[in-house]
């Protein structure tokens, strides 16, 4: 173990390398356990255990976004379709597009574009708009509850019309 160790160090500079490495013996340590039957190999790890480092806490990111920010998008979309650049339609797509991720927090590729309008419709019937997001639907595969806020549900409606539930809401051309 010591010869492992001291070359392991040796050779590599990075945490990262060394900490696979280590992880590697571990492993093989274990299986030599199981195929011999000698629980002397399992009892040898406990050498190879790194030591646990404290995190550093990171810093706040500057990509904050603020309310600011979300009314010039939605004063850019509005200029936009009055100038004739986009449809009406488009306007109102990409309008619940940012109120929904504003308000709700969802990733936008990972979750946003996955949602159908079903979900939707099913939400906004509750006295609470709340909508279910799937396992399969979420970046992390783990079921979820959004709620809908008034304004997401005011900007949403009139997209519900004429569309079949199993539609993607947010994540088709229009």
């Amino acid at each position: 173990m010591d010869e492992l160790l001291s070359a392991t160090l040796k050779k590599y500079q990075s945490e990262s390398a060394t900490g696979k490495t280590f992880s590697f013996a571990k492993g093989f340590l274990k299986y030599l356990t199981k195929t011999k039957l000698d629980a002397r190999y399992y009892a040898v790890e406990i050498f190879l255990d790194r030591p646990k480092k404290l995190k550093i806490r990171k810093n706040v990111t500057n990509r904050i976004i603020t309310k600011d920010a979300i009314e010039n998008i939605l004063t850019y979309i509005q200029t936009a379709h009055n100038e004739g650049r986009i449809n009406q339609l488009r306007a109102q797509h990409y309008t619940v597009f940012i109120l929904f991720g504003a308000y709700a927090g969802q990733r936008s590729m990972a979750t946003m574009m996955k949602l159908t309008v079903g979900q939707f419709r099913q939400a906004l019937q509750m006295e609470k708009p709340v909508l279910q997001a799937q396992a399969s639907q979420d970046k992390i595969r783990m079921e979820h509850y959004v709620p809908l806020h008034p304004e997401v549900g005011k900007a949403l409606r009139p997209l519900l019309d004429g569309r079949a539930n199993d539609d993607l809401m947010l994540g088709q051309s229009f």
